[in-house]
Parts: structure tokens; sequence; C-alpha cells
């Protein structure tokens, strides 16, 4: 194990990020400039209302991130600061950035009502474990009868069609079914993991994080894959994959600190670096540095310890 970076702290829930700046100013009819003097790259300028008195558009507001900053009277901070100190009122400031989310990074609950998709486990999908499937398991170290339990694990054999030869993988949110995944136990599969099609989800399992309900609801690690959220035990949700939608970022958002642990390969560390300055505007996030060729896993016992202590477990 080799270091923890450390980004941000709570600030909100507002998914500031993904906010069109030029567009809610547009929208409010504050002006605004994208270049010229006191206007950096990557940056726009308005007139500060912190100053008291600014025409020289002296309020820089970043493009890449929600951060304002003032080159005149030094004032720093996010743009719903700026929007709470421009509008005069914090409530009407929250309900324009509110509003001003993409609705498609908005809860996707009423989809679900409108959808009402009912999702059913493969027809050949037995509770009853094959020799085939324990020993599989067993030969990644893991109780497969605490497994099946935990998780409600289900197994297909060699004759069960698109799902045979796999250990499928219920995902449930509020006591129902909403889709779920799969893993291959046969050495000539070309798809270790295969999921629900979106299509016949109530919710597609990238717009989810599987293991929410073993969480406290105040912190998480966050890790790519299925082993690897089983290895670490409760407080662990998986991602699967390193690229985290914006569905994803949203339930994130929702925890005070997320502790990403991605694999220890390149795009592992890259995605990890995005996605923690992604989240640093709402929650504190921490970044575990896994050795190369190393993911959660294939850790060692007293590494898997130092991650959950990293969320107070």
């Amino acid at each position: 194990m080799r270091h923890v970076q450390k980004k941000g702290k709570p600030k909100g829930k507002i998914q500031l990020e993904y906010i069109d700046i030029r567009s809610v100013l547009d929208e409010i009819g504050i002006d605004y400039r994208e270049s010229g003097k006191n206007v950096g790259t990557g940056w726009i300028g308005v007139c500060c209302p912190f100053c008291g008195n600014d025409h020289g558009y002296h309020l820089g507001i970043c493009l890449k991130s929600p951060v304002i900053s003032c080159l005149k009277c030094g004032k720093i901070g996010n743009i719903l600061t700026y929007f709470i100190e421009e509008l005069g009122s914090f409530q009407k400031a929250i309900t324009i950035l509110g509003d001003s989310v993409p609705r498609e990074l908005r809860s996707f609950e009423a989809e679900e009502r409108e959808r009402a998709i009912t999702v059913e486990l493969p027809e050949n999908a037995k509770k009853e474990i094959s020799v085939y499937h324990e020993s599989y398991l067993e030969g990644r170290g893991y109780d497969h009868k605490e497994l099946t339990e935990k998780f409600n694990l289900h197994f297909v054999g060699p004759t069960g069609g698109e799902w045979r030869n796999r250990i499928i993988v219920p995902v449930i949110k509020r006591y129902k079914l909403i889709t779920f995944t799969s893993v291959s136990i046969s050495d000539d599969s070309n798809l270790r993991y295969k999921h629900l099609s979106e299509e016949k989800s109530v919710i597609p399992i990238k717009d989810y994080l599987l293991g929410l309900e073993f969480t406290d609801g105040n912190s998480c690690i966050l890790v790519e894959g299925l082993f690897d959220m089983m290895r670490i035990g409760d407080g662990a949700v998986c991602g699967f994959g390193v690229k985290i939608t914006s569905e994803q970022k949203r339930l994130l958002s929702k925890f005070q600190t997320v502790v990403i642990a991605f694999d220890g390969d390149s795009a592992g560390r890259t995605s990890s670096e995005n996605l923690a300055n992604d989240l640093a505007p709402f929650c504190d996030c921490k970044i575990v540095d896994l050795p190369d060729g190393k993911d959660p896993d294939n850790l060692s016992k007293g590494d898997i310890k130092y991650i959950r202590r990293l969320i107070g477990k």
C-alpha cells in the first residue's frame, strides 16, 4: 500500500460541477466576458458583487470546476457563494442552481415509476450451488455459503442458454430487483462479466452502485469490480469499472466520505484523480494508491483492514 490522497470536504448536495454556468448567467441576465483583461484561460469574468462597485469583471468563474476567485478583493468560493451574494437570497440561489442541473443527472425515481418494469432472473438460475460453482468461489478464497446468503446468489449450469456456467448476482434497490450481473466460471468464456441489458432493467447497472444497502449512508469505499467489493466487505460499493456515470456520481455525492480504491494501473489512477476532482465540492474524497498490478480482491488482510479504517470500520 502506498499512500492516500485527500480531495475536498463536504459542501452541499447540489451538483455544481454539472451546471452550465454560461446558460445560468444568460437566463438571469448577468453580463460576463469570456476573454480580455482580467479573464484567464478556462475562466469567464463577471463583475464582483463582493467588491461593492466593480465594473472591471474581476471575479473569475472557472469553467472546469465550480470555483470563483476575485482578482480585486481576493474573494474565493464556489458558484453558490457567488449567486447568494449576487441575488441577495440563499433560497433564490439554490433554486436556480438546483433547476440548472441537467435532468439526466437527477434521481431516476420518476422514470422508474413510469417504466414499471419487472425484472426476472434467468429461468435456469437455481439457488442450489453446484460443485463447479462452489469450487470456483472457494478457489478465489470465498466462503460460498456466506456469499450466497448475503448476496442472494443464483447459479446457472452448462445448459442455461446465454447465462450458462455463470453466477448470477441480483442487484436490489429498496427490496426490489432492478437488474442483475453475472460472472462466468468457465475458462473459455470471452466475457467474464455480463450484465442484464438496459432495456430489460428497471435501472441500468451503470446507473447504480452494487453494495449500497451494506453501507452506513455516511461513507463508502468505491471499487471497480464485483469481487473487489466482496473482498472488502460492508461499506464497499462497486461501480463496475473505472468509468463512473453521472448517476453514479450523484449517488456518491450523498456520502460524507468516499474512498476510491481502484486497481493499481494507469487507468485506475487517472480515473481516481478525475473522479475525486468531480466529487470534491460535495464530499471528503480519499484516493488509495494501490501497488502496480494489485486490486482489492488480491490484497492482504492487513491492507484490507487499512482501507476499511479510512471509513472508520
